[in-house]
């Protein structure tokens, strides 16, 4: 995985103490189905909203990834950021986080971005077939 590479290229004293982990699910997610997240996404904050805006005219999830990378999401409400981190889905996420990876300084740009690979697991795991 593109991560993997990206976290093994840091200095040692950035990768000292991390472990890194495979992610072990999978989703085949669509343009239409980001979209249809995006236009059910109910946020409260004023740059999430104008974000919405932006992101529904974005082309591609590297789109939306280059968009979010522009946004400090530092204050804003734990709700608005569980719906955004859903709606995006989780190429978007993992574009984000590749991106992160490649400006990494410190051990708190580290937490961050294991944050985001959380995230990403839980969005996962809720778009998985329900089995019978």
């Amino acid at each position: 995985m593109q991560e993997q590479v990206l976290f093994d290229t840091l200095p040692d004293a950035l990768r000292e103490g991390w472990e890194t982990e495979a992610e072990t699910l999978s989703y085949e997610d669509t343009p239409q189905r980001r979209m249809i997240r995006l236009s059910l996404l109910r946020l409260h904050d004023p740059k999430l909203l104008a974000f919405r805006e932006q992101a529904k005219q974005a082309q591609s999830a590297e789109e939306i990834a280059v968009l979010m990378e522009s946004i400090d999401l530092k204050d804003v409400d734990e709700g608005d950021l569980a719906e955004l981190f859903f709606a995006l889905g989780p190429v978007t996420l993992s574009l984000l986080i590749a991106a992160l990876l490649r400006t990494v300084k410190t051990d708190t740009d580290i937490e961050g971005i294991t944050a985001l690979t959380v995230i990403r697991h839980s969005v996962l795991a809720s778009l998985q077939p329900v089995s019978r």
